[in-house]
């Protein structure tokens, strides 16, 4: 049983550590400021040829996201739409035939959606004719907004070699049960990735957190790739950090919109939340020497005065800083939270202990661990609440939801975010136990149509 010195003790390093994780977190505040200006909007005259990318394996609601891109401003003539599927009855290529310059690709033996998106590029990157300046990427079960592509060519005025657009949630343009409280808090993460993240990356020139639907990837870019070489859980993650790692660039673009389809169920969430954590994790563990590497190549190349090859060329030069910046984001950004959450969990839990062999050992109930329990939690659950609210305040023009709704997700999502560290531990228990994650490309719920 703790005494009174010790937990007093234990509290005090608790406090502490509150304390120095805010100060290593105030420079993240830069984010959010960032995630609150009104984004620019781009003009491009010039109209380029687009090939709009849908991985559709077993999907069932094509029929709206082909009838979406049928309703599109920009030229018809200047895109077209493949719909790639894992077998030659698979319904949809019948669908495809049935929308103009709408084609079908057949790519047998399927287990990630980067192996669909590598067999369509190798084959429209051998044909120099269709002459295709981009590929969009547009995952099967959303919709895109009227002005979708018009925006995306728009945005290829920035000279970017990965154009990212924003997010909105599908299931808002619906009845209400399409809705639920899981609905209303994984549609936050959205808000999490690019109002209080990839706005300020964009803004500095440094790389950004990729998703993989919505996205525009120029050609130059996917030649150098070799097609699409990506193979984990989370293929778009994986190239977020070969985009550190090579130097190439990335921008996120507010006004080419996307409408993402959320499972209405927590179970159904809660499977994708797996499935990134265990992505995020094999690309960690597969990237994060390399990215290490790179960056203390930077810290050294600063400090020793060899930057002369970059500051002749200034545009270099910007890329080269962002990059720099950007691993520095990717190894150090979490640090304040890993800190702050495991110490909340070891100091929470020496307290809770201290209570139960209190109760049940000496028959005692040691009132001071367990007012310390309780406000090391209620603390955690305060922090969290303010960060939901936060996000709400940054995207709220994009939660047409009503006040309720609002309200119980801001009270709820504490516990949602709080679940992400059984995840987290899981996928490293994965990776690290050498056992084997179920990798094949898992159908989940889908709304009707």
């Amino acid at each position: 049983m703790l005494n009174s010195f010790q937990a007093e003790f234990l509290f005090s390093a608790f406090v502490f550590i509150c304390v120095l994780s805010f100060v290593l977190y105030l420079p993240r505040i830069r984010y959010y400021i960032a995630g609150l200006k009104t984004p620019r909007h781009f003009s491009n005259p010039q109209k380029n040829r687009l090939a709009v990318i849908v991985p559709a394996k077993n999907e069932k609601g094509l029929r709206v996201l082909l009838d979406s891109l049928a309703a599109q401003t920009y030229d018809k003539d200047f895109f077209d739409t493949y719909v790639v599927v894992a077998q030659g009855d698979d319904p949809n290529i019948e669908l495809a035939k049935s929308y103009n310059n709408t084609y079908s690709k057949v790519i047998e033996n399927q287990t990630c959606k980067g192996q669909a998106l590598d067999g369509i590029l190798q084959e429209l990157l051998s044909d120099a004719a269709n002459g295709y300046a981009a590929f969009v990427i547009v995952d099967a079960d959303n919709i895109v907004d009227a002005n979708f592509l018009m925006e995306m060519n728009n945005a290829l005025v920035l000279d970017k070699q990965i154009i990212l657009g924003k997010r909105l949630v599908k299931n808002y343009l619906y009845e209400k049960k399409y809705r639920s409280w899981a609905v209303n808090c994984n549609a936050l993460t959205y808000t999490f990735l690019d109002k209080m993240g990839n706005c300020f990356r964009s803004e500095r020139n440094m790389s950004n957190t990729i998703c993989g639907t919505g996205l525009m990837v120029r050609r130059d870019l996917v030649q150098e790739m070799g097609g699409w070489p990506y193979r984990s859980m989370t293929e778009d993650f994986e190239l977020t950090v070969n985009a550190l790692l090579n130097n190439w660039t990335s921008y996120y673009y507010e006004y080419a919109v996307t409408y993402t389809e959320e499972g209405v169920s927590l179970k159904s969430c809660n499977a994708r939340r797996r499935r990134w954590l265990m992505g995020y994790a094999q690309v960690g563990v597969k990237y994060g020497r390399e990215v290490s590497k790179k960056f203390w190549r930077y810290v050294k190349d600063f400090f020793c005065g060899s930057r002369s090859s970059v500051e002749e060329d200034p545009k270099r030069a910007e890329v080269v800083t962002g990059n720099f910046w950007g691993c520095f984001d990717y190894l150090f950004s979490f640090i304040p939270l890993y800190i702050y959450f495991a110490g909340t969990a070891v100091c929470a839990l020496v307290f809770v202990a201290d209570a139960l062999y209190s109760f049940f050992a000496l028959q005692t109930v040691a009132f001071f661990s367990i007012h310390c329990a309780v406000k090391i939690l209620l603390i955690l659950y305060g922090v969290l609440f303010f960060y939901t609210a936060i996000a709400f305040w940054e995207d709220r023009a994009m939660y047409t939801i009503s006040l309720g709704e609002k309200l119980f997700a801001i009270c709820v999502n504490p516990f949602y975010i709080a679940q992400y560290a059984q995840f987290y531990i899981e996928s490293y228990y994965l990776l690290l136990t050498k056992k084997k994650a179920k990798e094949s490309w898992i159908q989940v719920e889908r709304m009707e149509s």
